[in-house]
């Protein structure tokens, strides 16, 4: 029951492989150009620079007749081969997920077949030498696996890396946070002593004669220190007509003091003065002010754009690390489907070597007894190692020699 369900397992994707690619294992001879669904279409070009190996080899065609054809082993269940090493399209492709059974059948000729019970044409391919013959028959049992193998050791290696720079990134991204919030703190500052130096020019536009009214819809500092400007120069040419007054003053009573001595104008010109002084002060004050605040104003504004500076290249950072994360997911994903399907086809190819091993254990055994009874001991020594001989060279492909003396179930022969 479990032959018969595998076989028409297979069955069934061979047919939905035909239908959805016009494609069919049995097919493979046909001039069609084809293309595999999941598969791009490749030259031999490409083949050949993405294949585990490639070369000439001479190909059995259903005529039996042989022709030279190019063969590219791409990683890791597709055989292409071409007219030549330079045609732009694959004239057959061999899935090797059904073309288990790798066999070197005579000299330099390898026959690619299917188990018993997956009913499809077998494939022989024949090299110019012994050693390409063997190089190529490796290559399509245990080659083709490394190759993911070592993709996959890459693939870790990758990704232990880019955790490490993660980790350094995340690191400065936290000393940049950190960063970021002790500018803002600064900043906060900034506003505080913005806003101080703002409450100070309407207390000295209110002392100037600004209204409180007017003073409190003073918002930025600069319409602020334009007030007290506008303010401090109509002060200053207050000033600079009482001044003149008081020379004016001063000259009539030094012209009149011989005559008509007046303590009160000399009281007046005293007042006068103080109040040219405070003048004087208060544009003093004001002087100081608008130079304080003008360079507070400076300091504020590059102290910003340095900050603006820090936030994008923070920013910018982030992004790329988040950019190349997602890279490292995608190439994750594809690294897990790979390493599964390897897993399988691995699974099965012990499957087959243990179903295989038993197989030529069993013969071995019921040879071993049918000749044990009718041979001298002489006869019976050679006969049982000319058998091992014939079944391990049958047995080449699983890749294991079976030792009689090894095998408790074989009756040891009775003494002359």
């Amino acid at each position: 029951d479990r032959d018969s369900s595998w076989a028409r397992v297979v069955a069934e994707r061979v047919a939905m492989q035909t239908l959805t690619t016009g494609f069919s294992p049995v097919l493979g001879h046909s001039n069609t150009a084809l293309t595999i669904k999941s598969s791009p279409p490749k030259t031999a070009a490409a083949a050949r620079r993405l294949g585990v190996r490639s070369g000439s080899l001479t190909k059995r065609n259903e005529q039996q007749q042989w022709q030279r054809r190019f063969c590219a082993l791409v990683p890791q269940t597709l055989l292409y081969y071409f007219d030549t090493e330079y045609a732009e399209s694959a004239r057959g492709i061999i899935d090797l997920e059904f073309y288990t059974d790798v066999e070197i059948v005579a000299k330099n000729t390898i026959r690619l077949s299917t188990p018993p019970d997956i009913p499809l044409r077998s494939f022989f391919f024949r090299a110019d030498s012994e050693e390409q013959c063997a190089a190529w028959a490796a290559a399509l049992t245990r080659e083709r696996y490394f190759v993911v193998a070592d993709e996959r050791d890459a693939y870790q290696k990758l990704q232990s890396e880019f955790q490490k720079e993660s980790s350094a990134a995340a690191e400065k991204v936290e000393g940049l946070k950190s960063d970021v919030a002790s500018m803002r703190r600064s900043v906060e500052a900034s506003e505080l002593r913005r806003q101080t130096a703002l409450n100070s020019l309407r207390a000295l536009a209110v002392a100037m004669g600004l209204s409180d009214e007017a003073a409190a819809s003073l918002g930025e500092p600069k319409e602020a220190v334009r007030e007290v400007a506008h303010r401090l120069h109509y002060h200053m040419r207050r000033v600079s007509h009482l001044e003149g007054a008081i020379e004016a003053l001063r000259d009539e009573h030094v012209a009149k003091s011989s005559d008509d001595p007046r303590p009160s104008r000399a009281r007046e010109i005293d007042e006068l003065r103080e109040r040219l002084a405070a003048a004087r002060r208060a544009r003093e004050r004001e002087a100081t002010a608008r130079a304080a605040l003008q360079s507070e104003k400076l300091t504020l504004k590059s102290r910003l754009d340095e900050l603006q500076q820090r936030v994008e290249a923070a920013a910018n950072a982030r992004l790329k690390l988040e950019t190349k994360a997602a890279d490292l997911a995608d190439q994750k994903k594809l690294l897990v489907r790979e390493v599964k399907a390897t897993r399988k086809a691995v699974a099965k190819a012990e499957a087959d070597l243990q179903t295989r091993r038993a197989g030529a254990d069993d013969h071995l055994r019921d040879l071993a007894l049918q000749r044990v009874g009718f041979l001298t001991p002489q006869d019976r020594s050679d006969s049982l190692e000319s058998s091992l001989n014939d079944l391990c060279g049958n047995s080449s492909d699983a890749s294991s020699v079976y030792n009689l003396d090894d095998d408790p179930r074989v009756l040891s022969p009775a003494p002359a």
